[in-house]
């Protein structure tokens, strides 16, 4: 005895949606995998960096954006409570020497969310580095920059826009693709 399309049982519902979810799942979690997890969007590349003017870490002088435009510019966030400031602090020292010494460009450091005195203390133990650190203690330049974590660094170029972002600890190949990018190496 054969059935005829139209005596056959209905199938019901669910077991579609089963089906769907079982192509659908493994599908989904392929395509994720193939990304790239360290990635984060930023929504300031691209854009002009924010105007600020930060209470200095040590000395006189204000950390002032206006004052650093003209010239490329590399900005890390950092802070004493930081683990992997700790790992990246060697080569922002290396990398405030190298402005320091050829001029190509300017860096600042911003404390972000960290008592003067804990930053002080941090960077009598580290090493104290070669140019300006502003603070940034309740974190509000941080959300303009779209600060999430420690450390960040951010390359702008002569015009003011931010150009890229390094999230977490700096290497030496991020630091040479980045400053090429905002023309501070020819």
């Amino acid at each position: 005895m054969t059935l005829l399309a139209s005596q056959r049982p209905a199938i019901p519902r669910w077991k579609w949606l089963l089906g769907a979810a079982v192509v659908a799942i493994p599908l989904l979690l392929g395509i994720g995998l193939t990304k790239d997890p360290s990635f984060i969007p930023s929504m300031i590349v691209g854009r002009t960096m924010p105007d600020f003017s930060l209470e200095p870490l040590s000395g006189e002088a204000k950390v002032a954006s206006e004052k650093l435009l003209g010239k490329p510019l590399v900005i890390n966030f950092w802070a004493s409570w930081c683990v992997s400031c700790r790992e990246e602090h060697p080569l922002l020292v290396q990398l405030g020497d190298r402005a320091d010494l050829f001029d190509e460009f300017e860096i600042v450091g911003i404390n972000y969310r960290d008592s003067p005195v804990a930053a002080a203390q941090f960077l009598d133990r580290q090493g104290h580095f070669p140019y300006p650190s502003g603070q940034d203690k309740r974190g509000r330049l941080g959300i303009d920059f779209g600060v999430y974590g420690m450390p960040e660094t951010f390359f702008v170029d002569a015009q003011g826009v931010v150009q890229a972002r390094q999230v977490g600890p700096l290497t030496p190949q991020a630091i040479e693709q980045n400053l090429k990018l905002i023309g501070a190496l020819r």
